[in-house]
Parts: structure tokens; C-alpha cells; sequence
């Protein structure tokens, strides 16, 4: 069964869009069945910016339709690429944990977060994908994230399946996801 490796930057946009997608079958892609998948690795630094964007990934999980997985954190101790050594770091992380057939999402992080992940998921026979969220959706999804600050005991609480906002708002509908390779 194939595990879904993801990159997160500081916002948890496109991680639940391209689970439910690849489940559903509504990727792009020659051949795009569904896709069972029951593991998530989110490969990500240990930025503060990036933990809540972490806690805000489980709270979505946990509420809007992805209990039947296991969401896996993989923080890393560096707090962004900032030199070679950080981008290896990031590189192995991500090897470590790929199998051929996988799929690997590089749509969070920075781009050397990307390009990592693309050259592992190539090296191990995986799936690239991404996600793709309009900038109107982008931007409502946005203004959602800002009101949150402020709010993260009710962020973790959400983690624990306790939904007592609407994350699920701030998952876009009108997202795409596309298979590269």
C-alpha cells in the first residue's frame, strides 16, 4: 500500500486536498485510479511557524474527513534550508522513508524542500504530485489562517479530534492535483 510523504512550509494548504484527491481518484494523471492510502509522512523544520502549521494539519485531519490514517511527524532539527547541509538533511529524511509506487507532494516548504523531494521520489520509483489551489481560494484560505492566530490551544484541541472551529474551511474545494512522474 502506498504512503503519501509530504513537504510543509508554513501554511498546511494542499496536504488534505491531495490525500482526499489521490483517494478519490481525481488527480491528473494517464492512468489515475483511487488510491488507498493509509499513512502520511509530513517531512518539515522545526520553524515555530511550521509547528503551527503542523497542529493546524492534524486538526484538519482529525475534522474534516481524515481519521482513517496515520498522519506521521517527521520535524527535523534545523529551523529552514539555510545552507547544504540542511537541503542533505531534508534530502535524507525523505529517502529514509520512500518506497517505489509511494507518492511524494512537494507543494509546501521551500523550494529546496521541493527539489529534494523530486530528486528522492525519482531515485526510489515514486510518484511526484502537487497541488495546485487558485489564488482566490489561496487568498480566502489566507485571510482564515490569519484569523487563527492567536488560537492555538483551540488549534491543538482540534488535533485531538476536538473541532470546535471550522478547519474544515480551510480546505479549497476547487484545488487540483497533478501527477508529474
Amino acid at each position: 500500500m502506498p504512503k503519501l510523504l509530504v513537504t510543509l512550509g508554513t501554511t498546511p494548504g494542499g496536504i488534505f486536498e491531495t490525500f482526499e484527491n489521490l483517494k478519490r481518484g481525481n488527480y491528473e494523471a494517464e492512468n489515475h485510479p483511487p488510491v488507498h492510502i493509509s499513512e502520511v509522512y509530513v517531512i518539515r523544520t522545526s520553524d515555530p511557524a511550521v509547528n503551527l502549521a503542523w497542529k493546524l494539519v492534524k486538526a484538519v485531519f482529525a475534522c474534516c474527513g481524515g481519521k482513517e490514517v496515520t498522519i506521521a511527524d517527521i520535524p527535523l532539527e534545523i529551523n529552514d534550508i539555510n545552507s547544504k547541509q540542511d537541503f542533505l538533511t531534508f534530502k535524507r529524511a525523505i529517502k529514509a522513508r520512500l518506497s517505489p509506487g509511494d507518492f511524494v507532494d512537494f507543494t509546501g516548504g521551500r523550494k529546496a524542500m521541493s527539489v529534494a523531494a523530486a530528486i528522492e521520489a525519482r531515485e526510489a520509483g515514486a510518484k511526484v504530485v502537487t497541488t495546485i489551489i487558485p489564488q482566490q481560494e489561496y487568498v480566502r484560505i489566507t485571510n482564515l489562517l490569519n484569523s487563527l492566530k492567536g488560537q492555538e490551544s483551540a488549534v491543538e484541541a482540534g488535533g485531538r479530534g476536538e473541532c470546535v472551529l471550522s478547519f474544515c474551511d480551510l480546505v479549497s474545494k476547487e484545488s487540483r492535483t497533478v501527477q508529474l512522474y
